[in-house]
């Protein structure tokens, strides 16, 4: 999907103030379970970041035009699980 990128606005905001702060991280890192967006090794910190895409904000989330359907079911159960 074109419209959700690999990086969001607020994981650039956090990584820029965790940066300010001094706090060094990774971002992505595949190693760690889930995969979270930064990980902080030294503290042992695992960060997940949701965008308002997956929380289907309705102010800022983006529905995606194609495949409607599918995206529909998927943040459905998204939403039920939370």
């Amino acid at each position: 999907m074109q419209v959700i990128r690999s990086q969001s606005k607020l994981e650039n905001e956090f990584s820029r103030v965790l940066w300010k702060r001094e706090l060094r991280f990774r971002k992505n890192v595949k190693s760690l379970f889930g995969k979270p967006e930064i990980a902080i090794k030294k503290y042992k910190i695992a960060i997940f970041i949701d965008s308002c895409f997956w929380h289907v904000c309705p102010l800022h989330g983006n529905r995606p035009k194609s495949n409607q359907k599918y995206w529909d079911k998927k943040l459905e159960r998204k939403l039920s699980s939370s």
